[in-house]
């Protein structure tokens, strides 16, 4: 082979090399970003109701981006199309996580008012009372009444947040007010729902 043969099937051979470079590189750029723009469409809901996921795909779709910038193109298209396989997921998670938020704000809906009202009268009684229960003490008594002041004010924020829509944020709230519930209901001695 001549020299001049020689050159030219090296300079096509780089040719050839460049251009398959040049096209993984434009499919890992346009894979990662249909995956980022996947992401930030379902992002707001995706971080309130499946954090988790969320971020996994998102971890995911950096990890694409850092190997893209390091010139691993078909790393980064890999790393791309597994983010938005995990993005895909987030639909159907949010869904379901949506769907188990309004269950259990309907349960506390229904029972927290009533729970909060026999808490409270319970707890004027017990100030009234001359003799407490045994193991009940005074100052069991005086916490549960500041206790229920911040429990009615975190009920009343988490049935606005339930207004705006923001399942997330009454069912944390409400969880938090039926814990606390709980935990005065013994203090207080009174008998809890199963």
């Amino acid at each position: 082979m001549s020299s001049s043969m020689f050159r030219g099937a090296l300079v096509l051979g780089l040719a050839l090399t460049a251009g398959g470079c040049s096209m993984a590189k434009g499919k890992a750029e346009s894979a990662i970003a249909a995956a980022d723009s996947s992401l930030q469409a379902v992002g707001v809901d995706a971080q309130a109701y499946v954090p988790e996921q969320y971020a996994a795909a998102g971890a995911q779709l950096t990890a694409a981006k850092t190997d893209f910038e390091g010139g691993s193109f078909a790393d980064a298209l890999t790393k791309a199309q597994e983010a938005t396989t995990l993005v895909t997921d987030l639909g159907p998670a949010i869904e379901a996580k949506k769907a188990e938020m309004t269950q259990m704000w309907q349960g506390m809906s229904e029972s927290m008012p009533a729970t909060l009202q026999s808490l409270q009268t319970k707890v004027d009684e017990l100030a009234k009372a001359r003799r407490l229960p045994a193991g009940v003490t005074k100052d069991a008594v005086t916490q549960a009444q500041a206790a229920l002041q911040e429990m009615t004010a975190s009920w009343t924020q988490a049935t606005e947040a339930q207004g705006r829509g923001d399942l997330a944020t009454a069912t944390s709230l409400a969880a938090g007010v039926q814990a606390k519930a709980d935990q005065i209901m013994n203090a207080l001695g009174m008998p809890q729902k199963q």
